[in-house]
């Protein structure tokens, strides 16, 4: 699953960047983030309860910055594991200079494997946009209490794509109706 979001923040460039290094300012913002260590300059380890639907379990996390370019961009990898199933995902976020500001802006691709997935797809979706938006919201009012979110529309590209693959499932259950109709 993908997800992309962007934040006006008023803080210069450079504060946002220190705050996205910052274990004390992560834990504080990660909804249910019990435990945020720094395990190497670049590597951090959490453990993090979370409810998706109806399941609930302790996530022990482990996160590396890779593609550093300080003060403008890095690239989050993470991997989770729980009893309830696993999680893997990464997320590109950048920082650049707005007016009197930065503009955070990050997209993410995230899998999920166990109970997780058959929870039920759109409800793990549902959950983890809801995070995502918890954790980039209260990241961002933590150093700006005006700072707010501003809506980023999917690409031209992503809803053409969506509409192809309805019409592939489409045409391929009408083949089997089809088949279907013929062997009875």
């Amino acid at each position: 699953m993908e997800l992309q979001g962007e934040y006006q923040i008023g803080a210069m460039r450079d504060v946002v960047w220190q705050a996205l290094n910052d274990p004390d300012v992560l834990k504080a913002c990660i909804p249910g983030c019990e435990v945020f260590e720094r395990e190497s300059e670049n590597q951090f380890r959490a453990s993090i309860k979370a409810t998706i639907g109806p399941v609930s379990a302790n996530f022990e996390t482990t996160l590396s910055l890779e593609d550093l370019n300080p003060p403008e961009s890095y690239r989050l990898v993470g991997e989770t594991r729980a009893a309830a199933g696993f999680g893997r995902g990464s997320a590109n976020v950048s920082l650049v200079e707005s007016g009197d500001g930065t503009l955070l802006h990050y997209d993410a691709d995230f899998k999920v494997g166990g109970k997780l997935a058959q929870v039920g797809s759109r409800l793990v979706v549902g959950a983890t946009k809801k995070t995502a938006d918890e954790f980039f919201g209260a990241f961002s009012t933590s150093l700006d209490p005006d700072a707010y979110r501003i809506d980023v529309e999917p690409g031209a590209a992503k809803k053409g794509e969506l509409r192809k693959t309805w019409l592939a499932v489409a045409g391929a259950m009408v083949v089997l109706l089809i088949w279907w109709f013929l062997l009875r």
